[in-house]
């Protein structure tokens, strides 16, 4: 049953009203008597206390006597006179919270439902009513209300202190009594009257300096308490809505576009990005330059450039990849089952196609996954930005279902543009055929150089060479000429190569006229080995100098075979030992100062190209094109995707949801005032302790004044 109901029921019907209900309760029924005739004063009707209950009953029923008898309040004690008084603990309660006895008066009920028989409890009340047994300071008081039959009937205030005071003159003992001064409700209620006079001019001299500043600090409480309500809602429904509405798109915006002050949902999304970002680099193809047979070989292998390009464990990435490693002898027999009509020695670009879509299967979870947290994100923000409109509970459910579509419906949009943006994906393409050639070539070196046992060299040479000439940069020259790099004669019987140091690279036996004449190449002879130099444009011979090439580990070759064709060499390694390093820094200077003073542009880089011939040359090319292009599809992958959920999801939303509440709401409608109103509605609670509050500060108001026109 609703409060408004409940008041309007008849008393009757609230007697029939099914229903469990608390025997006793905390809450106070207030009633309030106005009139000009009417003493300003409070009066208290506390339940009696029980014995034969809960025990938690019990305990409610005597705390809150207890919590009302504290203070500066009269404390009537009735006492029924059909049970002894040493049974009744009301007594025994107030004595406790008033020990000096100042503000208790004991009151005396039900006489005339003693027994005319009964003369001995009628003589032990006497005794008490006179004083002689549980005396009160104030004594005790005895009055005789009407009976239920009386009250049935009607019977009028005059009527009953008529009857009350014939009872009391008429019957015994209470005729015969030595202080009929205490009987009957009038003798009663001027002795309350008397004793409050007394009790305020008591506290007046105690207190009275002190009621301005309890006045003003009970003041100061309210008006604490008041502001911490929301102000009433006042005007048009429509104006106010409007501005709640606006307050929430400013709020959303702010921390959509970010701030010092609203970072949170900004930084939270791009936590998503960066393990987005790591997902993705995780699914890099991982090659390994060696074949299953040498697979041991390929451990301390790792599948990452740490050039600064390529991310790696330097960048904090965890994983560089999550596949199985892919060999050489993999990659010839997928090749291989990849042949329909192409003319030999041409790879089909289906193979390559097949590796590429490989790489990207678990790219469309990757990406549903960092969707999903980019729209938690924003959904656990909005939701808790909503229930600021707490106070206004219909609203606060309207705008979460309402949020809750808008974000439904420009997130399946972002999903749709991220799903074609991944079929596009599996169509191999780029025009950015620079950067995919710079990163086939650097990969193809790099698989060289593992391929030739240099992989735990290359790194430590280029810290030093760093550290030698650190103006320079990677992919331009690094050295300036002072004088002319160190010569040495060349002759085919030499056996020079014998006071050489170790060479960093071995090269196999070369084209019979280069190793004739070996004038006529850039390098003499190595260990035996020739290797024909690099072309210069333009040029018709090599210059008679030549340069001596520094060694970092060497290699022997030995012929071996590739479906029957001629012998290729297969390079064996041996690693450079740790004190040759600073050789080894110091002899690739010298060798590409020479190709520099040639004329030729060259960088530490570049030196892996001159290694000979492999005879799974092919299979190194494709797998350094792949890597490459996989380097070309990540960049895309990490930056496109985190654009569309951030543009076409998180800021679509923000920029709509005005728009689309206003839209929802009807703001501007010609039935949109009930509606508005009703959504605004608070609850009914919030709305009286407001008005009690106002009600109060109102009351304390009127009490500063009285107080300051007494000059107090």
């Amino acid at each position: 049953i609703s409060a408004t109901k409940f008041l309007s029921l008849p008393a009757e019907d609230i007697k029939n009203v099914k229903g469990t209900s608390l025997p006793f309760s905390r809450n106070v029924v207030c009633i309030d008597l106005e009139g000009p005739d009417l003493t300003d004063l409070s009066f208290i009707d506390l339940p009696g206390i029980i014995q034969n209950a809960e025990p938690d009953i019990v305990k409610l029923v005597e705390d809150i006597v207890i919590s009302n008898i504290k203070g500066n309040t009269i404390i009537l004690v009735a006492l029924p006179m059909t049970d002894d008084i040493e049974n009744q603990k009301a007594l025994r309660l107030a004595q406790e919270e008033d020990s000096a006895g100042k503000r208790t008066i004991g009151v005396l009920t039900k006489p005339d439902q003693l027994a005319l028989t009964s003369t001995k409890a009628r003589a032990s009340w006497i005794e008490v009513l006179e004083g002689r047994h549980h005396p009160l300071t104030h004594g005790y008081y005895c009055t005789r209300q009407p009976d239920d039959a009386e009250r049935a009937d009607g019977i009028t205030p005059a009527d009953a202190r008529a009857a009350e005071s014939k009872f009391f003159k008429t019957t015994t003992p209470w005729s015969k009594t030595a202080c009929p001064e205490r009987l009957g409700t009038s003798n009663l209620v001027g002795a309350l009257s008397e004793h409050l006079t007394h009790l305020i001019n008591d506290l007046s001299i105690l207190r009275l300096p002190n009621f301005h500043q309890e006045a003003a600090r009970l003041y100061q409480e309210c008006s604490d308490h008041l502001e911490a309500f929301p102000p009433a809602i006042e005007g048009d429904p429509a104006n106010y809505m409007m501005g709640l509405v606006a307050e929430l798109c400013r709020t959303v915006d702010q921390f959509v576009r970010g701030g010092v002050e609203a970072s949170a949902l900004i930084q939270r999304n791009r936590e998503a990005f960066t393990q987005f970002k790591h997902d993705i680099r995780a699914t890099a193809p991982n090659f390994r330059p060696f074949t299953i047979a040498a697979a041991s070989t390929s451990k301390g292998f790792k599948n990452a450039l740490d050039d600064g390009e390529d991310e790696g464990t330097e960048e904090g990435l965890r994983t560089l990849s999550l596949g199985e490693p892919f060999f050489l002898d993999d990659m010839r027999k997928h090749i291989q089952r990849s042949v329909t009509r192409e003319l030999p020695n041409s790879v089909p670009f289906v193979s390559k196609v097949v590796l590429i879509n490989s790489f990207q299967k678990s790219w469309s979870t990757s990406a549903t996954r960092c969707a999903e947290q980019i729209r938690n994100t924003m959904s656990i923000f909005l939701h808790d930005y909503i229930q600021h409109f707490v106070r206004h509970g219909s609203l606060q459910g309207f705008l979460t279902v309402a949020v809750n579509e808008l974000s439904a419906k420009h997130y399946a949009q972002c999903l749709a543009r991220i799903q074609e943006h991944l079929e596009m994906e599996q169509e191999p393409f780029t025009q950015n055929s620079h950067y995919l050639e710079t990163c086939k070539e650097k990969w193809l070196a790099y698989y060289k150089d593992a391929r030739a046992g240099q992989s735990a060299t290359r790194s430590a040479k280029r810290a030093r060479t760093d550290s030698v000439h650190p103006e320079s940069q990677a992919g331009t020259p690094i050295f300036k000429f002072t004088g002319a790099a160190p010569a040495s004669s060349h002759n085919s019987n030499s056996s020079a190569a014998a006071t050489l140091p170790p060479a960093p690279f071995g090269f196999g036996k070369g084209p019979a006229s280069v190793a004739q004449n070996p004038a006529k190449g850039a390098f003499g002879s190595i260990h035996g080995t020739t290797a024909a130099a690099p072309t210069k444009p333009g040029a018709t011979s090599a210059s008679p100098a030549s340069a001596t090439a520094a060694v970092g580990a060497t290699t022997s070759l030995s012929p071996t075979s590739r479906s029957g064709g001629n012998a290729t060499p297969s390079p064996s390694v041996t690693a450079t030992p740790p004190r040759e390093q600073e050789s080894v820094v110091e002899t690739t200077l010298s060798v590409l100062a020479g190709l520099a003073k040639l004329g030729y542009t060259v960088t530490e880089d570049d030196l892996a190209k001159l290694l000979p011939s492999d005879e799974y040359e092919e299979e190194l090319h494709v797998m350094a094109e792949v890597r490459g292009y996989f380097q070309v599809a990540y960049k895309r992958m990490i930056d496109n995707i985190p654009s569309l959920l951030d543009h076409i999801f998180v800021k679509a939303v923000a920029k709509n949801l005005q728009t689309f509440l206003i839209t929802k709401l009807g703001i501007g409608s010609t039935d949109s005032k009930d509606r508005l109103a009703m959504y605004l509605e608070e609850d009914p609670r919030v709305v009286a302790q407001r008005a009690e509050l106002a009600a109060r500060k109102k009351r304390l108001e009127t009490v500063e004044v009285e107080l300051q026109t007494f000059c107090l």
